[in-house]
């Protein structure tokens, strides 16, 4: 996935951060691959990426940062 990309939870994620995030569209605004990257990247998980994103509807910045697991193609 890459920057501008837009994006949805997977519903593991979902299950994790709640039911308001299902359907809700998001863009990715920053990725990160090591802790050079993001200091929140687990080096474990390399190299799946770790993404900070925005709503699309309203612009809002999400307070935490997903993997490629969490997150699929819209």
């Amino acid at each position: 996935m890459r920057k501008n990309q837009k994006v949805v939870m997977t519903n593991e994620a979902i299950e994790n951060y709640g039911e308001q995030w299902r359907d809700v569209v998001l863009v990715i605004t920053h990725v990160a691959h090591s802790k050079a990257d993001h200091p929140g990247y687990d080096e474990g998980v390399s190299p799946q990426g770790l993404y900070d994103l925005k709503r699309e509807d309203n612009d809002e910045e999400l307070n935490m940062s997903l993997y490629d697991w969490e997150l699929k193609k819209v």
